[in-house]
């Protein structure tokens, strides 16, 4: 809806918007406002046409709303009965009938208890009295029959109206969609036609601007400018009437499926109804067999009793209370179909009631729609008075900047012309201080030309100066240079002896090294022999410790003993002695130690 909306507006808004260029001369300008003038009045002619148009379908969708209107009052005051009180009377007759329709059912599940549980004998013998009694106070009356008959025909026949009415109601909405979508049809080439034309102008006008304005620096830029905004207001303008066409497209692919959505319920209505009149005249046969049943049996009652005496008299025989029983079962089952073709139409009404309510709605979206259409339309119209009145405000201040632009050209070149003259008169003054200057220069030149002979002669002088004393240059460089070749010589003198020096020095360091590793391993054997001494006299003194302990022992003993004992434990001591520490007893040892070991 939006976007339907938009499209409208911006389709309106689209009017021709002139391109207003820098003209060399007034007489373009006026042709251009001329050509302006006409292209406003034939826009504001097919505005006017397009307004009336709308305004006119605007009337006609009023009036026809306000019809429908009118008449779904009309039918809800018909079908919703006004009165309340025959609103409660309807409930009450249907809370009665269902009252009715449960206790025949109730009857019928007691006697089919009851001739399951007794037997054909038993049933005969039961009194006849008491089953008529029962019958006569569960059944209902004929008149309530013929009144629900009466009622449900009645509403069959309001049923109908509806439909009617529902019928007469879709055939108006569908015209009148048809002519709606006629008219947007209409709308629409024509707004195509004008945008076409507009177009064609505006290509026409920037042709003619791009040609008399083709002169001037400043003119150029202004023209390159505008024409580009042209050129992109040319593309809008076609891109907004692509788009507009879309949406209308769009806008009939929606009035089409309405119309055949309305179309299939118009079809389904039909079908409902035909169906409701084949139920209604199903009804009427049955009204008109229950009317003969009532009257035979009226003809069979009894001359001067009641209705109820002769239903004793004839629940009286056995023949008698099973044609009732059947008659009973038989309206039973007609009030089942009754109730259930009711309820079915109840259906179908209410199903028509809001298929109507749907079809309302989507009247009264379309009437929103076009409402909304006819509010952006007069808002494009009143844009399009604005951008009217802007175009002729820029008119106005472009032909005002334009006088203000000649007349800045004129006097930009007077104010050339002036600029002009002076300069004209500073060259005739810049030409005379010229002429004087390259008369001085003239007398330097012949005063340089002198000093530079001058300059000359001195340079060949200083020449021959520095060619002798290049000469000693070369004298002393050839005493250098043999200086030099004996320094170098004595250089290289000087490197071999302090080659020779150093290799002499190396040899001996290394014989040294050699000694001094020759010294560390003899230190080293050294070493080992001091320790294995200290340790050979570490032992010497443990064994000279012991063998004091030993002595003293022995010491202990002899004195302890007699003397000649004494005398013979002296002599494996001593031989002890002698044989441990051979220094101290050498003489023992030389006589015989073995003899007199043996000895004693």
């Amino acid at each position: 809806m939006q976007e339907s909306v938009g499209a409208t507006e911006r389709a309106a808004a689209c009017s021709p918007r002139p391109a207003w260029g820098s003209s060399p001369s007034y007489s373009a300008s006026m042709r251009e406002a001329g050509g302006e003038s006409g292209l406003a009045e034939s826009l504001e002619r097919c505005q006017q046409s397009l307004h009336d148009r709308a305004t006119k379908s605007y009337a006609q969708l009023k009036y026809a709303f306000g019809e429908k209107d009118l008449a779904m009052g009309e039918g809800a005051q018909l079908f919703s009965n006004t009165d309340p009180n025959e609103s409660e009377n309807k409930a009450w007759q249907e809370l009665q009938h269902n009252h009715a329709v449960n206790q025949l059912k109730a009857l019928l599940r007691q006697q089919e208890e009851k001739e399951t549980e007794t037997s054909p004998s038993r049933r005969r013998r039961m009194s006849p009295t008491r089953t008529s009694n029962a019958t006569d106070q569960n059944l209902p009356a004929l008149c309530d029959l013929i009144s629900i008959i009466n009622d449900q025909s009645q509403y069959i026949n309001h049923l109908e109206a509806e439909v009617k009415f529902c019928k007469e109601d879709l055939s108006a909405l569908k015209s009148q969609i048809c002519t709606v979508v006629l008219e947007n049809e209409k709308l629409h080439d024509k707004l195509e036609v004008t945008a076409e034309h507009t177009l064609r102008e505006q290509t026409l006008l920037d042709a003619s601007g791009n040609t008399q304005n083709a002169g001037g620096d400043d003119s150029h830029v202004c023209e390159t400018a505008k024409s580009s905004h042209i050129n992109e207001q040319a593309t809008a303008a076609t891109f907004l009437v692509d788009k507009w066409q879309l949406e209308l497209e769009n806008l009939k692919c929606l009035y089409q499926e309405q119309t055949e959505a309305l179309e299939a319920q118009v079809l389904s209505l039909r079908k409902e109804l035909s169906e409701s009149q084949k139920k209604c005249e199903d009804l009427s046969g049955r009204l008109k067999h229950q009317h003969l049943l009532s009257a035979a049996s009226s003809s069979i009652r009894v001359g001067g009793l009641c209705l109820q005496c002769a239903q004793h008299e004839a629940v009286l025989s056995q023949t008698h209370s099973n044609v009732h029983m059947q008659t009973i079962e038989r309206l039973t089952n007609e009030r089942d179909e009754l109730m259930a073709a009711l309820s079915s139409v109840r259906v179908n009404l209410s199903e028509m009631q809001q298929r109507e309510s749907n079809a309302y709605e989507q009247v009264k979206h379309a009437v929103h729609m076009t409402e909304e259409a006819n509010l952006e339309r007069t808002k494009a119209l009143v844009q399009c008075e604005q951008l009217k009145k802007e175009m002729e405000r820029k008119r106005e201040r472009l032909e005002r900047e334009l006088a203000i632009q000649i007349d800045k050209r004129a006097e930009e070149r007077e104010a050339v012309r002036e600029e002009m003259k002076k300069e004209k008169e500073n060259l005739s003054s810049l030409v005379m201080s010229l002429s004087q200057n390259v008369a001085s220069l003239e007398g330097q030149v012949d005063r340089i030309t002198r000093e530079k002979i001058s300059l000359a002669n001195q340079l060949e002088e200083a020449q021959k100066q520095n060619a002798c004393h290049d000469i000693e240059i070369n004298k002393v460089c050839g005493e250098v240079r043999y200086q030099l070749n004996h320094a170098k010589m004595k250089k290289d003198e000087a490197e071999k002896e302090h080659r020779e020096y150093r290799i002499k020095t190396v040899r001996e360091l290394e014989i040294k090294n050699q000694e001094i590793e020759k010294l560390q391993v003899e230190l080293n054997e050294y070493k080992l022999r001091l320790e294995q001494a200290l340790q050979d006299t570490a032992r010497a003194k443990e064994e000279c410790l012991k063998q004091t302990e030993l002595l003293g022992k022995a010491e202990h003993q002899l004195h302890l003993t007699r003397y000649p004992l004494s005398y013979m434990a002296l002599a494996p001591i001593s031989i002890l002695y002698c044989k441990f520490f051979p220094a101290a007893y050498p003489q023992l040892l030389e006589i015989d130690p073995v003899h007199s070991f043996q000895a004693y």
